[in-house]
């Protein structure tokens, strides 16, 4: 993890009349003191003047609260187990003579069609995309080197939201390991391959990126209307 993505800075080592000399770290409470390196942890929307620009901290101590974080570790399967979970109570909430869809839910779809994968590192040449944009991270590298990348999507766990499985996109290289251009540090990825050519079909037909999760279309592959085996590339072959 890049900290200037969190919006923490280094300083250089303090001069004796830096303002923060004798403040407390907010980590460890001793004092700072001169050639100390600090950091600032931004506040959030304090109104207090001496909080303008963030909480001081020793840079050590701020990259040992991080290391720690970062070190722990998700339960092997957690992702498989909430997809399990969500489509176990759509089934059981499952009316006989209502719609029957091709499947229970969309977990229920993503359980029969994806499979686990292994996170690596952004490969060289790929730049990370916009925050919190995913689905549009995804697609776009997929599509702009078909040769190269394949479009997934599916659910997977972020190491920053502890435990937190949510929708995610992403993509697989030749060797099937992922390539986020979203998340620095993913874990615990479950989700379905999909065919260039029904990406892009989508994409063209809705005003939003995603496939699985299309209301606009009436959630076509959950309910069958879209083909399976034209849309997923089936990655037990």
């Amino acid at each position: 993890m890049n900290l200037r993505t969190l919006g923490l800075r280094k300083s250089s080592p303090l001069r004796a009349d830096h303002p923060g000399i004798g403040q407390r770290c907010v980590l460890c409470k001793r004092a700072i003191r001169a050639g100390d390196r600090t950091g600032l942890v931004p506040p959030l929307d304090s109104e207090e003047p001496a909080l303008a620009d963030g909480l001081i901290c020793h840079w050590t101590c701020i990259e040992s609260g991080l290391s720690r974080l970062r070190q722990g570790e998700t339960a092997a399967g957690t992702t498989r187990q909430f997809l399990e979970s969500w489509a176990d109570a759509f089934s059981r909430q499952a009316v006989a003579g209502e719609r029957c869809d091709a499947y229970t839910s969309e977990a229920d779809f993503i359980l029969k069609n994806g499979r686990s994968f292994e996170y690596a590192a952004l490969p060289r040449g790929v730049r990370m995309g916009r925050p919190r944009e995913c689905f549009r991270n995804a697609a776009t590298l997929a599509l702009r080197k078909p040769d190269i990348y394949m479009y997934v999507e599916g659910y997977a766990v972020n190491r920053w939201i502890a435990m937190h499985t949510v929708a995610h996109a992403w993509c697989i290289n030749s060797d099937n390991f992922v390539v986020d251009r979203t998340w620095e540090e993913g874990t615990e990825y479950f989700g379905v391959p999909f065919r260039h050519d029904y990406l892009r079909r989508v994409l063209k037909a809705r005003r939003d990126y995603g496939l699985i999760d299309n209301p606009e279309m009436d959630f076509p592959l959950v309910t069958g209307a879209h083909r399976v085996h034209e849309a997923v590339i089936d990655w037990r072959d």
